[in-house]
């Protein structure tokens, strides 16, 4: 449990749902004034160590690559509530060095545990005086998605936050969440397809 906020440390607070119709989504988010998109071939290469179970923990560490750019990300266990907010903490890497941090950490016992390969498009929106991040991702093997976000710095901002991602995301006509992460969906998949 987190009793308060750590120094430098960010909160990702961010809603996921399934995305029916990707068209009438970017309408209206080009009617309420969103920036251009923003496309990113993404693969994330998520990481396990035998001697700590990060879904029992509710924590994951990936690299992802996007274009030759990488960047290392730590996320930490979700808090109770609606909307998922978490401690994040991402770093880049130098480019073209992702093959080389990831036989470090291979070499330190890490193993990959799935790789997700998207593509994402990126707005920001300014809606009722506060900008959000908006990704529509086509994710392979799983469907398309929408993923409003926002990002705090103290925990005392984390219920306000909620509450515009839950406003506008009725305005966008988005109802069907999704709480799983894209690791999650294509774990329980291959769970599934091997038994």
């Amino acid at each position: 449990m987190v009793s308060g906020d750590q120094a430098g440390s960010t909160w990702e607070v961010e809603q996921k749902y399934r995305l029916s119709d990707q068209d009438s989504l970017e309408e209206f988010l080009v009617h309420l004034g969103a920036t251009e998109p923003q496309i990113e071939n993404q693969v994330d290469t998520y990481l396990r160590h035998p001697c700590r179970d990060f879904r029992a923990t509710d924590e994951a560490l990936r690299i992802r690559s996007i274009d030759g750019e990488a960047m290392v990300t730590y996320k930490g266990p979700r808090l109770a509530g609606p909307v998922k907010i978490r401690p994040e903490t991402e770093l880049p890497l130098a480019r073209d060095t992702a093959g080389g941090w990831l036989q470090i950490w291979q070499s330190l016992g890490f193993v990959i545990a799935a790789q997700v390969s998207k593509q994402r498009r990126v707005r920001q929106v300014t809606h009722r005086e506060t900008t959000f991040t908006i990704a529509i991702d086509l994710v392979e093997k799983l469907g398309s998605f929408v993923e409003i976000e926002l990002i705090i710095h103290h925990l005392d901002d984390r219920e306000h936050a909620q509450n515009q991602i839950q406003m506008l995301a009725k305005e966008l006509g988005l109802e069907q969440v999704e709480k799983r992460s894209y690791l999650g969906m294509l774990l329980e998949a291959r769970e599934r397809s091997s038994k």
